[in-house]
């Protein structure tokens, strides 16, 4: 009976295999005897519903290792760069900033050229020296001037000197932030390099800057030196020649003689 029971059964769903081997098991029972009813279509949804549990573990499962790899990613991108060129960059910028600091007889300030321009140049607008000018006083205005040109061009190679100086190490710090550039392992490490590489370049456009200040300061002070000279030149012809008018004898009285 069970047998008959178990081919209708068949017809609901289940597969053939659980049903070929539930008969292989089914045991042989003597006549009265209670047999025991199994709900194959409850059985089989049990199934499908622990089937679908561990479906949902899996899901689960996969979820918390995709939420372990973003976190991961996550720690990389925050991970700051290891390497940092900021105290090599700020101390070149200080010397260079020092030597521009100690130029003489012309500063970089805009008071004190001012006031250096007028006592090294001071007849440059007029394009005229004083009458009373001295020659003594003309030499001491031509040195003044001289000894204010050999100091701008004096600067001028120091500054030029310091950044070549510099030129090496700036090449290893270059090398040094592309490399860690292209070893970044996040998104940090990739931006701290590319920021210090333009702080690099930064450093160097203002070397570059103080140079040309520089240079440009011994260029203009050579040409007022010039002009200078020229003044000068000028007023020391006209003390020479006088006013123009040319001399003219008088007749003068020798120890009381007649007038030749």
């Amino acid at each position: 009976m069970i047998h008959v029971w178990l081919k209708r059964t068949a017809t609901r769903g289940v597969g053939s295999a659980l049903i070929t081997s539930l008969l292989a098991i089914a045991p042989v029972l003597p006549a009265g005897a209670t047999v025991p009813v199994i709900d194959i279509a409850n059985l089989s949804q049990n199934v499908l519903t622990a089937a679908r549990t561990l479906e949902e573990v899996n899901n689960q499962i996969t979820q918390i290792q995709q939420g372990i790899a973003m976190l991961e990613n996550e720690a990389r991108n925050l991970t700051s760069l290891p390497f940092s060129v900021l105290a090599d960059l700020q101390s070149s910028m200080g010397q260079i900033d020092q030597l521009m600091g100690q130029a003489q007889s012309l500063a970089y300030n805009v008071q004190q050229v001012q006031a250096q321009f007028q006592q090294l140049y001071p007849n440059y607008q007029s394009a005229n020296f004083q009458g009373n000018v001295t020659q003594a006083g003309l030499l001491a205005d031509a040195n003044a001037r001289w000894q204010a040109s050999v100091d701008t061009f004096q600067h001028t190679m120091q500054v030029q000197s310091q950044i070549v100086a510099s030129i090496p190490a700036d090449q290893a710090d270059l090398s040094a932030l592309v490399g860690q550039s292209q070893g970044a392992v996040g998104a940090l490490q990739a931006i701290q390099a590319s920021n210090q590489l333009l702080a690099l370049q930064a450093r160097q456009l203002s070397a570059t800057q103080d140079l040309i200040a520089a240079n440009a300061r011994a260029q203009a002070a050579n040409a007022m030196q010039n002009a200078e000279v020229r003044s000068a030149a000028e007023a020391d012809w006209k003390r020479f020649y006088g006013n123009g008018v040319s001399y003219t004898p008088t007749p003068v009285n020798v120890f009381g003689g007649p007038t030749p």
